[in-house]
């Protein structure tokens, strides 16, 4: 089978089985707690949840998402979530407020540092950050303290809407087990094998990294859960150890 055909045959059994995911989930106004919004990947975002997706995958990394997401709460409830807001407030108070984070003194110097970033080089206009081309934005989010590959290719797909597949721990482990790539590959040879099979839709590659997510957390663990897995039947690894 093609690499393209077997790409979209392992999208459309993951989209059977789990439906879509609404990611990223972002808080509507006046409300303390993020919403996913299934079956709405193709919605223009507005600043605020632009950025509030910004916080959250600096917040996410080396943590759950469960984690990531007390911290936007508690950020939403003190009014701290807004760019401004939160780039005045003091580190030792925003580092309490995301606490859950694990590494919060750190990430609380790289959220304000990027909050700084964009006021300083974008006048506070998350729609001008976001608008740049791709070409120049994934350099500059990298450029970035604390800001690596995997947080800026989330930041590429899930606030500027652009289709970057992200490649983190979930879609390392599939990709192996599914025979797609080996353990070895790297962080581009990976992205690579996304960005030449399928067509550059973000929607798609939104949708299609959100599934991988969902089935790594639920089938795909690191002891995975093979005999009631989706793709048991097109996966070397579940073939050998079912």
């Amino acid at each position: 089978m093609r690499l393209k055909q077997r790409l979209l045959a392992i999208y459309q059994n993951l989209y059977t089985s789990y439906g879509p995911q609404g990611w990223w989930p972002t808080t509507a106004p006046g409300k303390t707690t993020p919403v996913y919004r299934p079956g709405a990947t193709s919605r223009r975002l507005n600043q605020r949840e632009r950025w509030e997706i910004m916080v959250g995958a600096l917040l996410t990394q080396n943590t759950t998402w469960h984690n990531a997401e007390l911290c936007l709460e508690a950020l939403s409830a003190s009014g701290s979530l807004d760019l401004r807001e939160l780039h005045d407030l003091p580190l030792e108070q925003l580092s309490g407020l995301i606490r859950p984070a694990r590494y919060f003194n750190q990430k609380a110097q790289r959220l304000h540092d990027l909050a700084g970033y964009v006021l300083d080089a974008y006048g506070g206009s998350i729609a001008a950050l976001t608008g740049r081309p791709p070409a120049e934005l994934r350099p500059e989010l990298l450029a970035l303290k604390g800001i690596g590959q995997e947080t800026a290719d989330a930041i590429l797909l899930y606030a500027a809407q652009y289709p970057f597949f992200v490649i983190d721990a979930f879609t390392r482990r599939i990709c192996h087990r599914l025979g797609l790539a080996a353990v070895s590959a790297s962080y581009g040879e990976l992205q690579d094998l996304f960005a030449r099979a399928l067509p550059a839709d973000a929607d798609l590659f939104n949708e299609y990294h959100a599934l991988f997510v969902r089935h790594a957390v639920e089938h795909c663990r690191p002891k995975p859960q093979c005999d009631s897995c989706c793709l048991r039947k097109s996966c070397s690894y579940g073939r050998r150890n079912s």
